[in-house]
């Protein structure tokens, strides 16, 4: 039997399976069942403060009541049941002395705020007594998950007595390296000093494994001709890269087209770095045509900002001597090369070696390179772990449920960066974190290892790569993105479309491997001859509560890139059994523009566009006014009941300028309900309009109902501009 494979049996109050127990008598007493109520009350306050002691990695919770807890890894049979207390009364008296340990374990048959209430078990007429044991799950094959079970053993008065397993209660456990409890238990506690030795091997190894066996990451497409050895073409090398020292005291500015045939071979094979991170305001070096001839003689890197300094840093340390980092590599006083270098950015990410991202630092000047810290639910405990060779020990504990937000989670522009990475060095607030398309991994901790394929770490970190949503159809994959993308904040609010161009230019070459058509129209993606498509597009909202414009144009009113707020999709509020592929449209949409800032740049800034449509459109004045209610759509769904128009965004709106375009008519006359786009005429053109929001409309099933219904299908379709 493997190591892996082990079996952990408890020591101690070890009790054979049984259907009955000797009545308690600890309980039993009014007294007792008293103080119960009143220390439970205690707790229940207690949590809602969130009060709860927790502890350290190097300082472990451990005391006199708890040290009787013991493991014992030389028994390799099935376990029994080890009592860490055998009466409800002996855990409340223990945890009332101060074992944190204890208090947690009670603390476990408190329900929480969030869910149901529920019957307090010791108050139960049919409960006399609960014990508490812990077992090794033997259900399943070890996972570092749920590797040890917590149970409840409810106690009936005659003895009989049924067992539950506290969910809340599944203990997480490593130990370090030197502890004689280390063959045995898999996982080590996280590294949190992430400029350590142990850190720096950690993403070399990292980096070597996924190059060396993972396929998958070695080109981001589907059909590859070369998966013996990873080169990157000398085409996709960005414009610029810094070249570090050996020594990692400077690094000068390259420009790869003048370089060598020998110098691009080198570095199309050796490969490069991108840098992820938040500016967090101006930058204190960047480049510039002043200060270009001062970057290509070189730069001290005692003088760049502490995240640009530790990227360097961590680049060397995987391996590699170049490193591509926006600030210092695109002529921040150029618009033409912003424009044209953030249209390449696709290549300086898909196709890198390897991104860093800083996730923890909020500005460059912070930096990543620092002792971190955990966050724990509760514990660690350290518990003994007795070997042939002597007593050891292990740590148990329970990770938060919500971790803090790090900060590159807010940005915009380091979305698009760490999606469209095949690979990403990534240090967060505790520790580093390997991801790839492949598997994720952590420098210690509970997380996945790196020769596993195991995503899992991908979906639940700030940095996630792009397999973690082309699992699902293209169009689910792109609201995805958006939905996120539209969760997070620019410093420049011209940059919308500028910062998740890069996505685009990505998703289409997704659309080109699929097969299915797509067209990119200033952040929709679009199958122009499909209605079906068009309507999933442009029926998009914002939460009122978030939403805002922009001061100055920079996307048309039809995309969602004209706002800012949190974002969701129409379709979600419609009720689950109508499908929008089953209904008949009389919306068309017969002409479409959109002129970029640079045509060289077809997924960058847009200029102005405009989409020519026909439909239905009546005035507001001319829809029953009873009918209709300005509010937001803020449930998951609208019931028949409910009749709801998105909130306009620009204010007080004159109703004769307002106009209801639809684009889902009800299915099975009016029993389901109209769907479409509010728009604005602000020049009583009647032919240019912009759009304001979105509408949910049921007609009343009466009179009242039928009449508007009627008025509001009257007549010839109607044909307008949204600009």
């Amino acid at each position: 039997m493997s190591e892996s494979d082990s079996l952990y049996i408890m020591s101690g109050a070890i009790r054979p399976h049984g259907k009955k127990r000797q009545p308690p008598i600890s309980t039993g007493s009014l007294g007792q069942q008293n103080n119960l109520v009143t220390y439970f009350t205690q707790r229940e306050e207690a949590i809602a403060r969130g009060t709860r002691r927790t502890f350290s990695i190097d300082t472990p919770h451990r005391c006199a009541k708890c040290e009787r807890i013991s493991i014992n890894a030389e028994t390799f049979e099935i376990p029994e049941k080890f009592y860490l207390s055998e009466h409800l009364s002996d855990a409340v008296e223990m945890a009332t002395a101060g074992c944190a340990f204890y208090e947690w374990l009670v603390d476990l048959l408190i329900p929480l705020p969030t869910e149901q209430e529920a019957e307090k078990p010791f108050l139960g007429a049919s409960c006399s007594d609960i014990a508490f044991y812990i077992e090794l799950n033997t259900r399943r094959k070890p996972n570092p998950y749920m590797l040890f079970l917590i149970y409840a053993e409810l106690i009936a008065a005659d003895g009989e007595y049924t067992s539950h397993s506290l969910n809340r209660g599944i203990p997480r456990v490593w130990t370090t390296e030197d502890n004689l409890a280390a063959p045995y238990v898999r996982h080590r506690p996280i590294e949190l000093n992430k400029a350590s030795q142990r850190t720096m091997r950690f993403i070399h190894d990292c980096l070597k494994t996924c190059k060396d066996t993972h396929v998958e990451c070695r080109n981001m497409k589907e059909e590859t001709e070369n998966t013996e050895r990873e080169i990157i073409p000398v085409s996709d090398l960005p414009t610029r890269l810094l070249h570090i020292t050996p020594d990692g005291q400077s690094a000068k500015l390259v420009v790869t087209r003048d370089l060598s045939d020998t110098s691009q071979h080198d570095i199309s094979h050796q490969g490069y770095v991108s840098l992820s991170y938040c500016w967090g305001g101006p930058q204190i070096l960047r480049l510039t045509a002043h200060t270009f001839s001062e970057f290509t003689s070189g730069i001290r890197t005692d003088l760049l900002p502490q995240t640009l300094s530790d990227a360097l840093h961590a680049t060397l340390a995987l391996g590699l001597a170049h490193i591509w980092i926006d600030s210092l590599c695109i002529f921040q006083d150029d618009p033409s090369d912003l424009e044209l270098e953030i249209a390449r950015m696709p290549l300086y990410y898909s196709a890198n070696t390897v991104t860093i991202s800083a996730e923890s630092a909020s500005t460059c000047t912070e930096g990543f390179l620092k002792r971190g810290f955990a966050e724990f639910a509760a514990g660690p405990f350290e518990v003994t772990f007795t070997t042939a060779l002597g007593p050891g020990s292990i740590q148990l504990f329970q990770e938060p449920s919500e971790k803090s937000i790090a900060p590159i989670s807010s940005r915009g522009w380091t979305f698009q960066e760490s999606m469209l990475s095949r690979r990403m060095a990534a240090f967060s607030e505790s520790q580093a974190i390997w991801c790839c398309n492949v598997a994720s991994a952590g420098c210690g901790g509970i997380s996945a290892d790196i020769t596993s394929d195991d995503k899992s770490l991908n979906m639940s970190r700030s940095s996630s790569t792009m397999a973690t949503v082309l699992q699902y159809s293209f169009e689910d994959a792109w609201d995805m993105m958006v939905q996120e993308f539209m969760n997070r904040t620019l410093s420049v609010e011209s940059d919308k479309l500028l910062a998740i161009g890069a996505l685009a230019s990505r998703m289409t070459d997704v659309a080109l491997e699929r097969k299915i058509s797509r067209r990119y129209l200033a952040g929709l993606f679009v199958d122009t001859a499909s209605i079906v498509s068009w309507a999933r597009q442009l029926l998009w909202l914002v939460d009122p509560r978030t939403a805002r414009r922009p001061h100055q144009y920079r996307a048309p009113s039809w995309s969602w890139a004209a706002v800012d707020g949190h974002w969701s999709h129409l379709h979600v509020f419609l009720p689950p059994p109508y499908h929008i592929r089953y209904y008949n449209f009389a919306f068309k949409v017969t002409g479409i523009d959109v002129e970029f800032n640079y045509p060289e740049a077809p997924y960058g800034s847009v200029k102005s566009a405009w989409l020519e449509v026909t439909g239905f459109a009546r005035r507001i004045n001319g829809t029953p006014r009873a009918k209709i209610t300005f509010q937001p759509l803020s449930k998951t769904w609208l019931s028949k009941e409910e009749r709801t128009v998105e909130s306009a965004l620009d204010g007080t709106l004159s109703d004769d300028g307002i106009f209801l375009l639809e684009i889902i008519p009800p299915y099975l006359a009016r029993d389901t309900p109209s769907v479409g786009l509010i728009l604005f005429d602000k020049h009583r053109s009647e032919i240019e309009m912009s759009r304001i929001g979105a509408y949910v409309f049921y007609f009343e099933n009466d009179e009242t109902g039928l009449q508007a219904y009627e008025e509001f299908y009257e007549g010839e379709l109607e044909a307008c501009r949204i600009i």
